[in-house]
């Protein structure tokens, strides 16, 4: 059996120096609507994630939540892990790892270049910067999320807003 990731790098941030530091920068009004619209398309294709976990950073975890209530969930079930805003590739990797072998289909929401480099760590391949409001499907060939990195990995589906950054 297989196990499917979708992972997300969050919608456009409003810009430096609105707030006073990363961490607190939120959504734009263009990253709102490109995860609202990431959220539609991920419903149209039958997308039903057990596990949607995200960065506590408010541009990640409301990206998440958008996402979710599209795919009529509640956006209070979105958890969060500091490791996805703190952490490299590695510490991706290890939520992942850690998620539970019950879980079949996760979400997770982060920060390039964190994520873009989890993709390519996955699927053995280059994945050259996720865009915003980004989300990339994969399907794991494994029964248990421990072997994440180890298994086969292929990419399933891609959802990209109209604009790259």
């Amino acid at each position: 059996m297989a196990k499917r990731l979708h992972i997300i790098r969050h919608g456009k941030a409003e810009p430096f120096g609105l707030v006073s530091s990363d961490f607190q920068r939120t959504l734009a009004p263009r990253g709102a609507a490109d995860a609202k619209k990431a959220g539609i398309e991920l419903r149209k294709r039958g997308i039903s994630p057990e596990l949607l976990i995200s960065s506590p950073a408010p541009r990640a975890l409301y990206t998440l939540r958008l996402i979710a209530a599209e795919l009529k969930r509640d956006p209070d079930s979105v958890l969060t892990d500091t490791l996805l805003y703190e952490g490299g590739m590695e510490a991706l990797l290890g939520v992942v790892r850690a998620f539970p072998d019950s879980v079949e289909e996760a979400m997770l929401c982060g920060h390039n270049p964190g994520v873009s480099e989890l993709v390519a760590r996955l699927c053995a391949a280059p994945c050259h910067g996720m865009g915003t409001a980004e989300v990339v499907s994969l399907s794991l060939e494994t029964d248990t999320w421990r072997s994440a990195g180890a298994c086969d990995c292929r990419m399933i589906g891609r959802i990209s807003s109209d604009r790259r950054e």
